[in-house]
């Protein structure tokens, strides 16, 4: 008899065990959390200036869902990460300016990225970029960085959806995305085919 209730307090516990184990993996491990970060970076606020001040522009779509795209994180001790950033690989369809050859196989950078802590996955964006959506098409403005990458430049305000799939694009705090966007839709409409 003793035994049989020892039996039925090891399963319980057991149960209670994994159910907790349960719980923390879905509910918290694999939580998603947003974190903000301001950033200093040169600000664009006219299409002119934003297209003369781009090394590379674009119109393209990303290949992959964020979720299955490259994260590239640097950490100083003590876990203060120095920067976060994800490469997007893009399918180019026409290059309104710089050179071609360089679009072949093109990664982009994205000032967004997401980090595994035990209290979950925290989804870092500089000033409220929010990342491109797979298949989504986009006016892309880049320029290279340090590392001879191709990075998004203005933030928010250096990538368009132009298809109107991604409904996070106009999202955000930046004052001259939609300024931007009404003067290339009047100013670029000939070389940006495909303006909603």
């Amino acid at each position: 008899m003793l035994s049989k209730k020892k039996n039925i307090v090891i399963a319980l516990v057991f149960t209670l065990i994994l159910a907790a184990a349960c719980y923390y993996y879905f509910a918290i491990y694999n939580s998603v959390h947003d974190g903000y970060v301001i950033a200093d970076y040169k600000g664009y606020s006219s299409a002119e200036s934003l297209f003369s001040g781009a090394d590379l522009v674009v119109i393209g779509s990303p290949l992959k869902k964020f979720e299955d795209r490259e994260v590239l994180l640097k950490e100083r001790s003590r876990g203060v990460i120095e920067y976060i950033v994800t490469s997007t690989e893009m399918n180019v369809e026409k290059v309104l300016k710089g050179p071609e050859e360089e679009t072949v196989h093109l990664n982009v950078i994205e000032p967004i990225g997401v980090r595994q802590t035990l209290r979950g996955k925290i989804r870092i964006a500089l000033d409220g970029y929010t990342a491109m959506k797979k298949d989504s098409r986009y006016l892309v403005f880049l320029s290279k960085n340090t590392f001879g990458q191709y990075s998004v430049i203005n933030m928010q305000a250096g990538k368009f959806n132009l298809d109107g799939t991604d409904p996070d694009d106009f999202s955000g705090e930046n004052p001259y995305k939609q300024k931007i966007f009404t003067e290339l839709t009047t100013n670029y409409a000939e070389e940006v085919e495909g303006f909603n």
